[in-house]
């Protein structure tokens, strides 16, 4: 059995992951978050929620020890702290395997015009997010991140992978296609540990992402 807790657990892309890893049976998940009733419909009897705040580091430890894998699922302006909050407790109750989602664009390594375009709109995030990665890379873990661009809720599940240090592809990635990658990665823990990937969808490169156009 594989215990895995998903910290930032009610988000949209969050969801994808918990419905895929449902379907999982060697998969004990936990899933924490500020107010387990937002997951009411969501969850099911068989899954543990933890109600807690990722500033709270007791609180992160309690929910971390015991478990095999921890997705971060978290955003907001504080990305960076609440990471390495994270990062933190999983070292000191010696959990080994970490997956982070991120966001394309912290290296600049979109491809332009659609770098220009993204900066614009979301530029202001990049330098938490990429602390964030930092924190990461930085620590003695397992880790794979993950960047994904504009989250669209197409049903699209193929994706286009890109290393750090290549120019990255396609401007979409769907919450399905994260969900179902994170969901595989849990069911081979040893896959892409010690990778940072910008993750898309096939066929979307372009300016902008298609609502835009």
């Amino acid at each position: 059995m594989k215990n895995v807790v998903i910290i930032g657990a009610n988000g949209r892309s969050a969801r994808e992951i918990i419905s895929r890893l449902a379907q999982q049976e060697d998969v004990a998940l936990t899933l924490f978050l500020r107010r387990h009733h937002r997951l009411d419909g969501v969850a099911t009897e068989t899954m543990t929620l933890v109600e807690g705040d990722a500033h709270d580091r007791d609180s992160l430890r309690a929910a971390l020890t015991d478990q095999d894998i921890v997705i971060v699922a978290l955003g907001g302006e504080d990305l960076d702290i609440t990471t390495a909050a994270v990062v933190d407790a999983a070292e000191e109750v010696g959990v080994r395997r970490i997956v982070t989602i991120n966001a394309g664009g912290i290296y600049d390594e979109l491809p332009e015009p659609f770098n220009t375009w993204d900066y614009q709109r979301a530029g202001a995030t990049r330098p938490r997010n990429r602390q964030s990665a930092d924190v990461v890379e930085q620590s003695s873990l397992e880790y794979t991140i993950l960047r994904p661009v504009w989250l669209t809720d197409e049903a699209v599940t193929d994706v286009e992978l890109t290393r750090k240090g290549e120019t990255y592809k396609g401007t979409e990635t769907s919450r399905a296609s994260l969900g179902k990658f994170i969901a595989d990665l849990v069911a081979d823990p040893n896959s892409y540990i010690g990778e940072n990937l910008g993750i898309t969808q096939p066929g979307t490169d372009g300016d902008t992402p298609t609502a835009y156009r």
